[in-house]
């Protein structure tokens, strides 16, 4: 099955340090070919924490070494490139918004689940608040 890797995974992937590093790793490496959808909120949301003194406990990466970690998950023959925001993806995006308490975290949430549900992929994430989509098709990485 296809899935849509959130930044949180991606992040955790590429920097050995981080607290889940280990288990985002050995979800990776069992990923098939052309099976690991990146999109370009996913991309961002990377390019800045890689580049963030804070999130990578004062050691930030150059934005030329972010975007070379990037091509490299890009690169990889396990991941595909989810381009399109399809009109059945805007229809998902706003039932997904619709009546929710305001919150700033809710927007990219909403987006990522939304291009998931769109395309009948799984979104493969270890933030659990994805729960809260109830159509999505999620799988929640936790230790």
């Amino acid at each position: 099955m296809k899935t849509l890797i959130d930044v949180n995974v991606v992040f955790a992937i590429l920097v050995e340090r981080h607290a889940h590093h280990s288990i985002a790793w050995k979800w990776w490496e069992m990923q098939l070919v052309g099976s690991v959808g990146l999109c370009l909120p996913v991309r961002l949301g990377l390019l800045r924490l890689l580049t963030n003194p804070k999130a990578m406990e004062n050691a930030p990466v150059s934005p030329s070494e972010a975007l070379a970690a990037w091509d490299a998950m890009e690169a990889d023959e396990r991941t595909f490139t989810i381009a399109n925001h399809t009109s059945t993806a805007e229809t998902c995006f706003r039932n997904n918004v619709a009546n929710r308490m305001p919150s700033p975290n809710l927007w990219t949430d909403a987006l990522l689940a939304a291009w998931a549900e769109a395309a009948g992929y799984r979104l493969t994430s270890l933030d659990g608040g994805f729960r809260s989509f109830p159509r999505l098709d999620f799988e929640w990485l936790r230790a």
